[in-house]
């Protein structure tokens, strides 16, 4: 395979010569797909970020390493892979609510998280503007990068995960993932396996939400209107609310939920349209008691599916409004 762009030979000599701004000019324009690629692989915006400037650096220090036998892009995630795989022992497991296990009930106050878990972040829509073209897949790039099909990757350990994204979202041979993992392409071949069959991607089948359901969705919400929010649920929902160790099941106990500790008495609440994970989301800002602003809260995410919202995760957490691109606070 050659080098993808014209000039990328005459820049990786200038980097071989030690040309710092050519190397820079080498690696930009694959910065956002390798964000992308690290974020699949570690579920942390974070981490995606320090792997890809950690990446970088190794490329630069490795430079005459690379033989141009295949695509420079390739080289450089093997190079992330291999940062992520001798990182991912230290790490915890990444997870996003629902997890395996029993609903909580929704008549006790939830309790905060008791262990160190880091929890599955949600993409921002910035992440997905890229000047590099996005690799051709067998996944259609918004099931590639889905809430979905990244609660399901948790499952795997490190190697399944890693086969499962370089075969199946962007497409390389076995013997290219052996190379680039030191493996056998038996070895490979059994990884994908074992992944497919551990993983169920979907539990029901995602349909774009209508327009007209979203704003039934923030009119609810914002109004307060419970009895119209549970409206729109399938009877099967979840409701979770990381960082929050629970996570309510059926439109009963969620509506029970979100009159305990959502729509109290002294709160209001505002929605502000954006995209997660390439699907619609929406900012949450909270006035309570006697200010005069909304302030920042977190990240809600309506998930469809049937006609009907399937699933709610709102992420607790103010920092994910920065983040995304929204004001810290609204006018009341």
């Amino acid at each position: 395979m050659q080098p993808s762009t014209p000039n990328e030979i005459e820049y990786l000599a200038s980097a071989r010569a030690g040309d710092s701004e050519a190397f820079t000019v080498l690696v930009e324009p694959h910065r956002k797909s390798l964000l992308l690629h690290c974020y699949r692989m570690s579920g942390s915006l974070d981490d995606a970020e320090d792997l890809v400037q950690e990446a970088f650096l190794r490329a630069w220090h490795k430079i005459n390493a690379y033989g141009g036998q295949g695509a420079f892009k390739n080289w450089l995630y093997v190079i992330a892979t291999r940062l992520w795989l001798d990182e991912v022992r230290k790490c915890k497991k990444r997870v996003l609510l629902p997890l395996d296990g029993n609903p909580a009930d929704p008549n006790l106050p939830p309790l905060p998280p008791t262990s160190p878990e880091a929890w599955l972040d949600p993409l921002p829509g910035s992440w997905l503007t890229s000047i590099d073209p996005p690799p051709e897949s067998s996944y259609e790039r918004r099931e590639s990068i889905s809430l979905a099909f990244m609660t399901a990757l948790q499952k795997l350990n490190a190697r399944q995960r890693i086969v499962l994204i370089l075969r199946k979202v962007y497409n390389w041979r076995a013997e290219e993932v052996a190379d680039a993992l030191g493996l056998t392409v038996d070895s490979v071949n059994n990884l994908l396996y074992r992944a497919r069959k551990k993983i169920k991607i979907l539990q029901y089948e995602e349909t774009p939400a209508p327009k007209e359901n979203l704003d039934l969705f923030v009119n609810a919400w914002e109004s307060g209107d419970v009895h119209s929010l549970i409206d729109l649920l399938h009877e099967k929902a979840t409701f979770a609310m990381p960082p929050m160790h629970v996570w309510y099941q059926g439109r009963d106990s969620i509506q029970i939920a979100l009159q305990n500790f959502v729509f109290m008495a002294g709160v209001a609440w505002k929605l502000v349209p954006t995209t997660a994970n390439d699907r619609p989301a929406f900012g949450v800002y909270q006035q309570a008691g006697d200010t005069q602003s909304y302030q920042a809260f977190g990240l809600i995410l309506p998930v469809y599916g049937d006609g009907k919202i399937t699933e709610i995760t709102a992420f607790l957490s103010p920092e994910y409004i920065s983040r995304f691109g929204l004001p810290e606070s609204l006018s009341s």
